[in-house]
């Protein structure tokens, strides 16, 4: 078997677009690699590399920028694939892996083009009644790398229709209740009529004015991983999991108001969501909760409302409000670390390390308290806590200890409160489905040096009898390289170029909503 090296798709090899690289070897070797090289010359610039185990397999590359100035972004230009092998493949410095290497085969050079795109190929929008507009903005979910874009109808239905400034319209007729609109976009360089399309097909579900605004919904927490900028352009990928995974509303963690606007309403302008983030107090808006919300629905600011700890958000369904209170609860003194290796036992260490941090404060006087009046009629209006808890489940952990708190307090807290955990209420064994969240790509502690506890610490829960769980699963996008600190990837860390823009997985639960 001749050692090769091969493109492994059919799509166009575009920034944004993963790029499968196939790999065989005659002599399988630890330390063999695909590298992928900037340019086509003797200066051609590693960027981005990752090994090659065993005889035959796949290598996958999925950076993207659009700002080549990032100089480990993958954007448009000129590329060269090497298959190497190291030529000391004992050694871990640095240097050994980055010089010490030979070819292994010819190189492969491809090119990736500046065209325009549309981060996604198709999506479902939120319901609309028989006889009311449709507005769906596309502009934010496309790439142009700059250039002024003109959009067209390419196809579908004739009631609906789209601007060149590229925002959907119409109004569904009479006889169409019960099935879907459609329409196929296509956009292009406003300069250059003849040149690439992109498209994009958008599905408009359609139900009739007499009928509640939706049956179900799909509700997600996520936290951002500082904003989703620890991977290339992040924020495509999360627009990108949204939409494919048909999300109503999400709440976030780990979202910053560095500058303005911030990340939720920058996500949700490109989106044409609804958004609510949590109010800038402090000249230092790092001192400010790190929490928001994104809603296909629409939003009643007027009713909503925000403690020190939370963001509560009044969400309109038609007839129905939700209160969707979104939370990120304290850091620190992180449990697990103190449980015996390999266990989810809440030991008198695990305790003490629990009543250290402010969690079950946070929750009880904090949350669960000012949330009092809208609990007391959360048959009526339904109540939603989502977050990060940074701190697992008494549901998932059995306990040795017999003074409080006896195990995770925060759960516990809200159990107590007759909220109910939307995975457990689907996945009632945590052995047979654990359900992890954190974390799909912080696998080690170098500080404690050893492996991370891996665990359940982000959480939908919800109490009210108009909402019932009717599914509920974790989501983690791609194969995401771990966060790890290694010498071979100080100047570009693997992770970067993750499909999957975080350090948590997210939790996505379909809701059925009931009607009177």
């Amino acid at each position: 078997m001749p050692n090769r090296i091969s493109l492994y798709t059919s799509e166009p090899l575009r920034p944004g677009a993963d790029i499968p690289v196939y790999y065989e070897v005659e002599v399988e070797g630890n330390n063999n690699r695909v590298a992928l090289y900037r340019g086509d010359g003797v200066d051609a610039e590693c960027v981005a590399f990752d090994y090659a185990p065993g005889t035959a397999g796949v290598v996958w590359f999925c950076g993207l920028s659009t700002d080549p100035s990032q100089d480990d972004a993958i954007s448009p230009g000129h590329y060269v694939l090497r298959l190497q092998g190291t030529v000391q493949p004992g050694q871990a410095r640095a240097d050994a892996v980055r010089e010490c290497v030979t070819d292994l085969t010819d190189p492969l050079r491809f090119c990736l083009t500046s065209d325009p795109y549309f981060v996604v190929g198709s999506f479902t929008t939120v319901n609309t009644a028989v006889g009311q507009p449709v507005c769906v903005p596309l502009a934010g979910l496309l790439e142009s790398f700059g250039r002024p874009i003109f959009f067209t109808k390419y196809s579908g239905d004739d009631w609906l229709s789209v601007s060149p400034a590229g925002e959907v319209t119409g109004v569904a007729p009479g006889g169409v209740t019960g099935r879907h609109g459609h329409i196929v976009v296509a956009a292009q360089d406003a300069g250059d009529r003849d040149g690439p399309v992109a498209t994009v097909a958008v599905t408009v579900p359609l139900r009739a004015d007499t009928d509640p605004v939706a049956d179900r919904l799909r509700v997600a927490t996520w936290n951002m991983w500082y904003d989703a900028t620890c991977v290339l352009n992040g924020d495509d990928k999360v627009i990108r999991a949204l939409l494919e995974e048909d999300i109503d509303l999400v709440a976030l963690q780990e979202v910053h108001r560095y500058q303005e606007p911030g990340t939720v309403r920058r996500l949700a302008e490109r989106l044409g969501w609804y958004y609510h983030e949590y109010p800038r107090l402090n000249d230092d808006p790092v001192d400010d909760k790190d929490v928001g919300l994104l809603s296909r629905y629409p939003i009643d600011h007027d009713v909503s409302g925000f403690g020190e700890h939370y963001l509560r958000t009044a969400v309109t369904i038609g007839a129905l409000t939700l209160q969707v209170c979104t939370v990120h609860l304290d850091h620190t003194s992180y449990g697990p670390d103190n449980a015996p290796y390999g266990t989810r036992l809440f030991t008198p260490a695990v305790q003490e390390q629990e009543c250290a941090s402010d969690r079950a404060e946070e929750m009880k006087d904090h949350i669960l308290f000012p949330l009092t009046p809208f609990t007391d009629r959360a048959d009526e209006q339904p109540v939603l806590i989502l977050g990060d808890f940074n701190s697992p489940s008494h549901l998932d952990w059995t306990s040795e200890v017999s003074t409080p708190p006896f195990n995770w307090p925060a759960t516990q807290l809200l159990e107590d409160a007759a909220y109910i955990d939307s995975y457990r209420a689907v996945h009632p064994e945590p052995t047979a489905d654990p359900g992890l969240t954190w974390s799909p790509v912080t696998l080690w502690r170098q500080e404690l040096q050893r492996a991370e506890p891996l665990d359940r610490i982000d959480f939908v829960f919800h109490k009210g009898s108009r909402l019932r769980a009717l599914d509920s699963h974790t989501l983690v996008t791609g194969n995401p390289a771990p966060a790890e600190e290694h010498p071979a990837w100080e100047a570009h860390p693997r992770y970067r170029y993750n499909t999957w823009p975080s350090d948590h997985a997210a939790v996505v639960t379909t809701y059925e909503i009931r009607h009177p």
